[in-house]
Order: structure tokens, then sequence, then C-alpha cells
């Protein structure tokens, strides 16, 4: 066989085993070749003396610098490496914590080794650790599906035991728990809450971490109440003469939670007119309700009629010219 043929003889073979031979060539002299990589550090920082916080860490970047084969060097920017430090205890709010290459916690398959931490020294701030007594505030996403009222959401217990960091416990009155997700409801429904503390903030601690949450439901009912109607203001009065009311007595609509309404009495329910001064004729006004405070704030009413005649009789003051 002639040297062409040898050489075209089964080509496209020849040519991949080439191809490969040199892709090797270039994997092995990369590898042989030694680089420096520096890419960022997490330092966690655990203070073990129960009095005091950690507040910050200063510088807040670590870098470590790996050295190693150049396609493993450049794989450590892909992991994540991480120096852990304790502080068993303290002699004052600042702290100087030496760093080594030693410490560092790396993925060792990659064949790399860390020869230097930046900086070597970090200051950490600390700052006394408090605790009080705070109210907690529950939340829940409750509401009433139909014939239903929510009255509220009660919490047992409804104060826990804050510790932390005294910047923070000591500008705080009160925690909230985690959401209640309960929806559309017609009758109570209760769960074990935990307190959502600050993610982000160290040395934080509630006791006790979990409270029971009760959303509390009541039937919603409506009575109807015959309440008279009475005149005030400017216009009635000595020496302004008398003001009659048509009709009389107005009918009031009260709905809400039936522990509330079912306790009303007609005389909790106030209805007036106010009659302007000078007022002489006929004309109509709105009617005003007056109820208790903490009956107000949880009932709605409606009147029939919202409106009044009201017709001045003999001997009213006379109107303006």
């Amino acid at each position: 066989m002639d040297l062409q043929g040898l050489l075209t003889r089964n080509w496209p073979y020849k040519a991949a085993a080439l191809v490969l031979s040199i892709l090797l060539w270039l994997r092995v002299s990369a590898d042989a070749q030694l680089a420096e990589q520096a890419v960022p550090t997490l330092l966690e920082i655990q203070v073990s003396d129960s009095a005091w916080s950690l507040r910050e860490v200063l510088p807040s970047e670590i870098m470590t610098t790996f050295r190693g084969g150049r396609n493993e060097v450049f794989a450590t920017r892909f992991e994540e490496n991480r120096i852990r430090k304790v502080i068993d205890q303290v002699e004052d709010s600042v702290v100087s914590v030496k760093l080594s290459p030693s410490e560092v916690i790396y993925n060792r398959e990659l064949g790399v080794e860390p020869v230097a931490v930046s900086p070597a020294v970090v200051s950490v701030r600390l700052e006394e650790r408090v605790g009080k007594w705070v109210a907690v505030a529950g939340r829940t996403d409750a509401r009433a599906a139909p014939g239903a009222f929510v009255v509220g959401m009660r919490l047992a217990p409804d104060s826990v035991w804050l510790q932390g960091p005294a910047s923070f416990v000591n500008r705080v009155s009160e925690v909230t728990t985690d959401l209640l997700r309960v929806g559309a409801v017609s009758r109570p429904v209760t769960q074990q809450l935990g307190i959502a503390l600050p993610p982000d903030l160290s040395g934080l601690s509630v006791e006790p971490a979990t409270v029971i949450g009760t959303v509390e439901v009541d039937s919603l009912v409506t009575r109807r109440f015959e309440v008279p109607v009475s005149a005030t203001g400017l216009g009635v009065g000595s020496g302004a003469g008398t003001v009659s009311l048509e009709p009389a007595t107005v009918t009031a609509a009260v709905s809400g939670p039936a522990a509330v309404v079912d306790g009303l009495d007609p005389a909790d329910l106030t209805l007036t007119v106010e009659i302007p001064a000078f007022f002489e004729g006929a004309a109509s006004f709105p009617v005003r309700v007056r109820l208790p405070e903490d009956v107000a704030a949880a009932v709605t009413i409606d009147l029939s009629p919202e409106r009044v005649s009201a017709d001045s009789g003999p001997g009213s003051a006379p109107s303006d010219p």
C-alpha cells in the first residue's frame, strides 16, 4: 500500500485521536501550572459568654487565598468556605480575633490549599445581653364566614421573656407571632405559633419560643329596638318654644357578635336630633346614635327612618330676617 493510502485510511478516527491527545495535553499542562485565587470566606463568630451578644465584625468581608492547579483554583470561586471562631470569655466590648489559613473549612477534594487569610485579624464588637418581659401580638388572616363574626385573637401566654443585645431589647415592647393561617372561619380555631424574631440578629432568644393562639369567633346576630328620639340643640330649651318630632320613635337594627348584642338594653341607645338656633317652621333632620364606647366599636347600626321631621310649636324664637 502506498504512503497516501496509509495516511487517508480511517482518517476520521485518526483526527479524533489527535484532537483528544491535544486536549489531554492542555489539561495536564494547565494542572501542572500553580495558580492562586482569593475568594470570599464566611466568618462565623459564636459568643459562649451568656452575658454578651455579637454586634458586628470589622471588616465584614474576609478573603482566603487558595493555591493549586489552575483549574482547581478556579473552581474555588463556586465553593463555599468558612471560618468558625468561638469567644469563650469576654473582658471588653471589643475583641481582636486572629484568623489563620489552617482554620479555613473548605472542599479538600479540589486538591487546593489555603495559604493566606485577609485580614489576618478582625475586630469583634460586642454588647451586653439583657432580658425583659414583652407583650405578644397575634397575627392571623382569619376572616368571618357568612353569619359569623371574628371577635379577635387570644394568646396564651400573652407575654414572653426576651433576651438579646441591649440595643435591640431595650427598645422593644412587643413581639409578634407567626401568621395563623385559617382563612374564612365560622368557629374558633387554635394553633401553636412561633414567635417571629429578626433572623439576622445574633444572640436573640425568647422564652417560651411558642404560644397558643386562638381566633375567637362568635355568631353574628341582629336585634331591633324601638327607641324614642329626643330633640337637642340651641333651638330647644327655655325661651325657644317647643319642638315636636315625627315620628317620635325610630327602629334601630343593631348587628354584631351575639355576646355583645344580646347584652344590650334599649336604654343603652340614645337617639337625638340636633335642632339649630332660631328654628321656626318645619324641616327634617338626621338622627344621631350614641352607644357605650365598648359596644360602639363592635356593632353596626341601621336606623329606620334615618331622618325625622321637626315642627316648631307656638312660642318659638323668630328666625333671622
